[in-house]
């Protein structure tokens, strides 16, 4: 076919295949046939009886297969979430050392040529271990020194919850009347026991594993820190070298990753994570700022928890709100300053995500903010705290694994952002939920907004391979196969029609014809269409034409040119048949051929008649373009005239006809 060199095969339309005499020799059972199923000796009552056996065990093994298939996923979810959570403490640290080797990667590589690869990899960890270990200092004094302080504004405290007391309306005291009414009588239906005597114990000193019990976590802490430094020290160290074995590991198990795609991936998480880093950092600037104008104690403080719990997407910043705002409401006499707190979060936060981020990151890397509210809830249900933490670092890296890794496609499905843009994926997406009508607006409407041919290179060609890829891993069914070609069949027509069709003066005659046998015709349709648009008179034969049909609808259209589809190996003889019977009838006749058959056979066709063997659409449309120029130039006065056919004598053309794609001038 003219353009389904990338198209998939289309459901044959074949007949039953007729019924085979049998002979006296092949009716006694052999080796290969030990039941004698196929003998004349069966029963036609025994032989259905066998056939329905037969079917009802292919049902149950196509059942079973359909479960298993649906339960590999969620048991692969399952087994995943057991292994994360009891190897949790093996985990964590490497997760938190790989994320933190992704963000320094590129500082290291920046400081390699001038202090050599040892050097920058030990001065970027000691600096990150410098800059937690001050945060982390400054965290703890800071907030003992605001406990401090609290403390000794006890008594403004009382009296705002006294006047919220005697301020709560009155349904909210009959509620609690009544609670207090059910725990009385709940109390009296069941009289408490006796009141045991009280023994008093002499105190015991503690032991020395009471001591270790209580030191044990701080030790355990320490442990996972060391942990943590060694292991960010070696992959930053070592990043090329890992690289390298990821890769070929990779290869051994048959996935396709190269070292580059790694490197992309790298870098693209890093400038994500060093960007959302330093927006982060101007929002807990601009909040201690105002926290200080406001006269809230400690704004430094204020100011680095914000910029560390906006880290937290989405609800990391009201959560930074809530400890400031009740200091305010601890502090100052009225609720103003409280209220002004939360607002100048609020108003900060909103800043940074509409105009802040955009500017900055841009699109980024389109991470849903379902899949990250999602992952945070999920995170931090695992491993708590650095969990929730660590879940925004964790879903760019997954959803950028996906983006490069094409066995990790799945995760770039699961955790990217909505497309603002439709294209075939939503094509494709409501043809699979049988929506043909909406799929057909959204041709209509690409094809309003972009026109007729990026319609058909961006949405229903790329829909059409995914179709042919998933049904050749039967990952759809022959129904959806079906709706998903009929519906694209009907709407090439449909758009074509949409548009004027310029006609150039005089019009050149294309038909579109198919090898006898043939029945892929959705490369054809295309062609058809995209040369009306070029100003062709082009028509398409309908299928199962014999080759007398096709013949005698030539001598009646009389076309310039005969575009013939051939995509299916087993229609070459009649497709060269077919070229020689066109031009014996019209030897002035071009005939142009196309598809995955003719390519793969094309001398047999070049020398049965045909002008060109053509590679694409655009192969094709080329051909007919410089025919109409051929054409114009030989009514010209004085033009060299050229002999039958459309190849002009370009220079340095190719002398094969087939491999020959000149460009119109």
């Amino acid at each position: 076919m003219i353009c389904d060199n990338h198209l998939p095969k289309e459901l044959p339309h074949t007949e039953p295949p007729r019924p085979t005499e049998l002979r006296p020799s092949e009716s006694r059972p052999s080796s290969s046939n030990p039941a004698g199923i196929f003998s004349l000796g069966v029963s036609p009552e025994a032989r259905d009886e066998q056939d329905k056996l037969a079917d009802s065990a292919d049902a149950e093994s196509d059942d079973s297969s359909a479960l298993a298939w649906a339960a590999a996923p969620i048991l692969a979810l399952i087994v995943g979430t057991a292994t994360l959570y009891f190897a949790r403490d093996v985990l964590l640290p490497l997760t938190m050392a790989l994320i933190l080797g992704v963000v320094f990667s590129p500082l290291v590589s920046r400081l390699e040529p001038y202090v050599g690869r040892f050097l920058s990899a030990a001065m970027v960890v000691l600096l990150a271990i410098g800059i937690i270990t001050g945060i982390g200092y400054f965290l703890t004094v800071e907030l003992t020194s605001i406990a401090d302080e609290v403390s000794g504004y006890s008594d403004n405290i009382g009296n705002k919850l006294a006047a919220l007391q005697k301020a709560s309306p009155p349904w909210l005291a009959h509620i609690k009347y009544g609670i207090s009414d059910v725990q009385r009588r709940l109390q009296i239906a069941n009289p408490a026991a006796s009141t045991p005597r009280v023994v008093q114990e002499q105190p015991v000193g503690p032991s020395i594993t009471d001591n270790l019990k209580l030191f044990s976590p701080v030790l355990a802490g320490i442990v996972d820190a060391l942990l943590i430094i060694l292991l960010v020290f070696f992959l930053l160290y070592s990043r090329r070298d890992l690289r390298d074995r990821f890769v070929r590991l990779a290869a051994r198990a048959r996935i396709t990753v190269a070292s580059q795609a790694i490197e992309t991936a790298g870098h693209t998480i890093s400038r994500y994570l060093l960007l959302f880093t330093l927006t982060n950092l101007a929002f807990g600037i601009a909040t201690g700022t105002v926290v200080w104008l406001l006269g809230l104690p400690s704004a430094p403080l204020w100011g680095l928890l914000a910029f560390l719990l906006r880290f937290i997407p989405y609800v990391g910043a009201i959560t930074s709100a809530f400890l400031p705002a009740l200091v305010a409401f601890a502090i100052f006499p009225g609720w103003s300053k409280s209220l002004e707190v939360l607002a100048t979060f609020l108003i900060f936060d909103q800043i940074a995500a509409q105009f802040a981020e955009p500017i900055l990151i841009g699109r980024g890397i389109d991470v849903s903010p379902v899949a990250l509210l999602v992952s945070a809830v999920y995170w931090s249900w695992l491993w708590g705290l650095p969990g929730l933490l660590l879940a925004t670092p964790m879903t760019a890296c997954l959803k950028v694994a996906g983006d490069f890794i094409p066995a990790l496609g799945f995760l770039s499905i699961l955790l990217g952002a909505d497309r603002v843009l439709e294209d075939y994926h939503d094509y494709y997406r409501m043809l699979l939920e049988m929506n043909a009508a909406g799929a057909r607006k959204l041709g209509i409407r690409y094809c309003d907004e972009n026109g007729l041919e990026p319609t058909f290179n961006d949405v229903i060609v790329p829909a059409l391979v995914l179709m042919g890829e998933e049904r050749a891993e039967d990952h759809i069914s022959q129904e959806n196969q079906r709706l998903i070609v009929d519906t694209s069949r009907e709407l090439i027509a449909e758009l074509g029609n949409r548009f004027a069709k310029p006609r150039t003066s005089p019009s050149v005659r294309v038909l579109g014809v198919y090898a006898p046998g043939e029945v892929h015709d959705l490369g054809l349709l295309l062609l058809m269409e995209l040369l009306r648009q070029d100003g062709s008179a082009a028509s398409i034969v309908g299928e199962n034409k014999s080759p007398d049909e096709i013949c005698d609808l030539v001598k009646r259209f009389a076309p310039h040119i005969v575009c013939l589809s051939c995509t299916m190996t087993e229609c070459i003889p009649a497709a060269v048949e077919l070229t020689r019977a066109l031009k014996a009838a019209s030897p002035r006749l071009t005939v142009i051929a196309g598809g995955a058959a003719a390519v793969a056979q094309a001398a047999e066709l070049l020398a049965a008649g045909c002008a060109q063997v053509c590679t694409s659409r655009g192969a094709a449309r080329r051909a007919v373009r410089r025919f109409v120029l051929q054409r114009a130039r030989s009514r010209t006065p004085g033009a060299a005239r050229e002999l039958p056919g459309f190849a002009l004598k370009d220079d340095g053309a190719s002398p094969d006809p087939a491999v020959r794609d000149p460009q119109v001038s």
